[in-house]
């Protein structure tokens, strides 16, 4: 299970899931679930 914090970034309007574990990893969405999504589907692309 991937553990992240969320951020939102004010000046773009965007929501920004972090990595717990790197904070150079993230994933970033007009809402939360996109955020996150993109942050996993990130990691799926790493591994691959």
């Amino acid at each position: 299970m991937m553990q992240y914090r969320l951020q939102l970034d004010t000046k773009n309007q965007l929501f920004v899931a972090i990595d717990a574990h790197d904070q150079n990893h993230f994933g970033t969405g007009r809402t939360v679930e996109e955020a996150i999504k993109n942050l996993k589907d990130s990691t799926d692309n790493k591994a691959a």
